[in-house]
């Protein structure tokens, strides 16, 4: 806004002043209107991102409960969890089963004679390493029992072999050093083979890279076994299951039992006992879960819609079409039956899920026990199966929630009368200003006027005092 202090010196009048009251006085209805106006859409913005956020919270719910292999869980229990424990899913068969854990796997491990130092040159040519169905060709150039280590290591065999140098007590007060080789993974199939094929043209001697020969059972081998390559090997119900890793994945359909330590006395004691139940405890949180969820989003809509008669008190978004079409949309799903369910249970009042104050839904626990007890896939099927509630109210939710859903069209809207407030604000600036300019000239001329009038009035007062001055003079003549 341009100065107005130049206002008012013909006049002495406070123009400078009262033109700023009028500008003001014109400004101020519409800025407080514009004011209001952003105030409650930013209030709306705010509300919708909250019902948004409730909503994103009931989903992720309702993608837990959208998975039926979840809902009709298993729990796999070992009676002495130090020997075995074990998981199961949906399709493992409720029951009690012996098991006995006879041995845990190992890796295969091997180690050479003594040589002086890590720099004892052993001898040169090429390994052959076989481990794990693969064959890993190695070219020994230096021969020292460090550049074998590095060379095992640095090839294609190091993803299953790992080559390593220990340095030992000789027992005459020295020391001595032996390359050791580990494979990384365990079982009988990940036993290690090495062939030489020695530079001195033996390869199967005592002598040269010979050192390093290694083949099962063969009378030539010049390298200790330190650890066998074992499988681990159970009882299920007293017949024998192998497995390479401490992991057994199909001895019982549905179930993964892995072994920690042997059985005590796996012949002689009684077994360890592996007990699948139907996993009612997980199906009972789920409901629980997914009514607990709802009542948090009941209770935000509520709290954004609801109007207090008493108070007067309403909700930022009472009344609002957006946020009342989507909570009857959510209830429809709700409190109708499902049309061909995939089970017995139609709707959530035969699961004991009813409807009570303020409309949030409450769970008659022995109704609920009783369904999971009598018909426990049926229930699954209620809110996973095909067209269950928990698929339907998913979808729903995933249109009010996406890039063109009603929430999205509404944020749209509320973007628009933010951005019209701004260009409103805009217009008002230039509208003040142009009113300002014509209302400072408006006043610069009657200032000037004024200031004319009363140079006027004074040039006539002085000239009535003249006058008046010599009609005394000449009275006093006449007397």
């Amino acid at each position: 806004m341009a100065s107005v202090t130049s206002l008012g010196v013909g006049s002495g009048l406070d123009l400078g002043s009262i033109l700023q009251q009028l500008v003001e006085a014109e400004r101020a209805p519409t800025a407080n209107r514009l004011d209001l106006k952003e105030a409650e859409t930013q209030a709306s913005i705010s509300a919708f991102g909250s019902f948004k956020s409730a909503l994103s919270d009931f989903q992720t719910t309702l993608k837990d409960l959208e998975s039926l292999s979840e809902f009709q869980g298993r729990s796999a229990t070992s009676s002495d969890d130090d020997i075995f424990t074990a998981t199961s899913n949906s399709t493992a068969a409720v029951g009690v089963t012996d098991i006995n854990v006879l041995n845990l796997s190992a890796a295969h491990k091997l180690v050479t004679g003594n040589f002086a130092t890590p720099d004892t040159v052993i001898g040169t040519g090429s390994l052959a390493i076989e481990v794990g169905g693969s064959s890993y060709n190695i070219t020994i150039a230096d021969g020292s029992v460090s550049e074998i280590k590095d060379a095992i290591n640095s090839s294609n065999a190091g993803e299953k072999v790992t080559a390593s140098i220990i340095t030992v007590d000789d027992g005459s007060g020295g020391t001595v050093s032996k390359l050791v080789l580990n494979a990384k993974f365990t079982g009988a199939s990940n036993a290690i083979e090495i062939t030489v094929t020695d530079d001195d043209a033996v390869n199967n001697d005592a002598s040269g890279l010979s050192q390093l020969f290694y083949v099962d059972g063969d009378a030539n081998n010049q390298l200790t076994e330190l650890e066998a390559a074992t499988d681990a090997r159970i009882t299920v119900d007293g017949f024998t299951v192998s497995s390479a890793t401490n992991e057994f994945v199909d001895a019982i359909d549905g179930v993964t039992i892995s072994a920690i330590a042997p059985s005590v006395d796996p012949i002689n004691n009684p077994p360890e006992t592996l007990t699948v139940e139907l996993n009612k405890t997980a199906v009972q949180g789920k409901v629980a879960s997914f009514v607990t969820v709802f009542n948090a989003l009941k209770d935000t809509i509520n709290l954004l819609s609801d109007y207090n008669a008493e108070t007067g008190e309403a909700g930022l978004l009472n009344g609002d079409a957006t946020i009342r079409t989507a909570e009857a949309q959510i209830e429809r799903i709700l409190y109708n039956s499902i049309s061909e369910p995939d089970g017995i249970y139609t709707n959530l009042a035969q699961l004991g899920i009813t409807t009570g104050e303020k409309g949030k839904l409450s769970i008659d626990q022995d109704t609920l026990n009783a369904a999971i007890d009598s018909n426990f896939n049926d229930v699954g099927d209620l809110f996973a199966g095909n067209n269950g509630v928990a698929e339907q109210l998913n979808d729903l939710v995933t249109g009010f929630l996406s890039t063109t859903g009603i929430i999205s069209v509404r944020e749209d809207g509320f973007d628009a009368t933010l951005e019209e407030i701004s260009d409103d604000r805009i217009d008002l600036q230039r509208r003040l200003a142009a009113i300002e300019e014509r209302t400072r000239q408006q006043f610069a001329a009657l200032d000037i006027l004024i200031g004319k009038l009363n140079s006027t009035a004074s040039f006539l007062t002085q000239q009535l005092a003249n006058t008046n001055s010599i009609t005394n003079r000449n009275n006093s003549n006449n007397n």
